[in-house]
């Protein structure tokens, strides 16, 4: 009988299974999904979630620069081993972020969205400049300090690998993709998005542009990475590894189920 892959091992955890669910039905995305998303809130939450994008990219360098392609050239394959099965993920979920941060602007200024909304704590404040008071809210923070710990200051020391990385972006990128393709699916049947209070922001363009063909196949890529590269780790399913990509698929999921603003 074969050993449960990393990902299964990871879902199969009922505290895990717990954590899932609370991070990707909020009241939040329920209420984008039937377009009944005041726009303020929707602009403070897109202000922290294209701080979140910013910090991904460089997250996304920092896993890049752990890839160790092949040295040897074995039956001219290299381009089809793992490390280069890994990196051309990488490459992708780069490039998606990048694409990412356009699609935030073009579509906020399409719809009068503000990119740097400030949120209740902020703006109870009487903050004189809008601008200068706009920063990551103690989520965002901490999601940012996360992707950070995977590209340290020179001179210091390395301790997260790729493994931990892929476990990272697997869990962040399932935890978005369940949580809007939740929101598609409160949306009332034949509802026209004209009606929506954000003008159709949410469901004529963000949450297809979520739950897309190409984003699922993206995740289950980096699913089908992440389990391949553990499989060949030789520390794995060790104790130790094993503890650790799961306080870090942990820890995404309380990350993301406080990244949602509460709504009535």
């Amino acid at each position: 009988m074969s050993k449960p892959s990393i990902s299964e091992h990871l879902l199969s955890s009922p505290e895990i299974k717990n954590l899932l669910e609370r991070a990707t039905e909020s009241q939040f995305l329920s209420l984008a999904g039937q377009g009944q998303l005041p726009p303020d809130i929707l602009s403070q939450w897109l202000s922290q979630d294209r701080l979140y994008a910013q910090a991904y990219v460089r997250f996304a360098g920092a896993l890049i620069s752990r890839v160790q392609l092949p040295t040897k050239v074995v039956d001219r394959e290299t381009t089809k081993s793992l490390e280069w099965r890994i990196l051309s993920l990488l490459q992708t979920a780069l490039s998606g972020i990048t694409r990412e941060l356009q699609f935030f602007e073009e579509t906020a200024g399409k719809y009068g969205l503000d990119l740097e909304a400030l949120g209740p704590v902020a703006e109870g404040a009487n903050l004189s400049n809008k601008s200068a008071g706009f920063a990551p809210n103690k989520v965002t923070q901490e999601y940012i300090n996360l992707f950070e710990s995977f590209t340290p200051q020179a001179g210091d020391k390395v301790s997260q690998t790729l493994l931990d990385g892929l476990v990272v972006l697997w869990a962040t990128e399932k935890a978005y993709l369940d949580a809007w393709t939740y929101a598609k699916q409160q949306a009332p049947d034949n509802a026209e998005a004209k009606g929506d209070l954000d003008g159709g922001a949410l469901r004529k363009e963000f949450i297809p542009n979520w739950t897309s063909e190409d984003f699922q196949a993206f995740v289950k890529e980096a699913q089908g990475c992440l389990d391949a590269y553990a499989a060949v780790q030789t520390d794995y399913p060790g104790e130790a590894a094993v503890s650790k990509s799961t306080t870090l698929f942990k820890k995404v999921l309380v990350l993301e189920e406080s990244f949602w603003p509460m709504v009535a």
